[in-house]
């Protein structure tokens, strides 16, 4: 199990990207809008608020953090595991 650690950890980030990123499958499954998908809140607030870049801008930053934080507690793992079958 640890020399797996690194490919697992690079497994979670990018699966943890993908769904927190979902956008089309969100906007088909959820037409009311009920449980939106953060880039799918972020394309309504666009639509909202077109002529202000402040607060489009400040929304990114928000739904973008949770991905960056994830990534830099697992940076090192992550990048071990991209780099573990290289070296071989």
């Amino acid at each position: 199990m640890p020399a797996s650690r690194p490919a697992i950890v690079t497994l979670v980030v990018l699966v943890f990207m993908w769904t927190w990123n979902e956008f089309l499958i969100a906007l088909i499954m959820t037409p009311s809008g009920a449980r939106r998908t953060a880039p799918l809140g972020l394309a309504t607030f666009q639509g909202q608020y077109t002529s202000e870049t402040a607060p489009l801008a400040a929304a990114a930053v928000i739904i973008a953090l949770p991905t960056v934080i994830l990534f830099l507690f697992l940076q090192r793992h992550f990048i071990r595991g991209m780099l573990e079958g290289v070296a071989k």
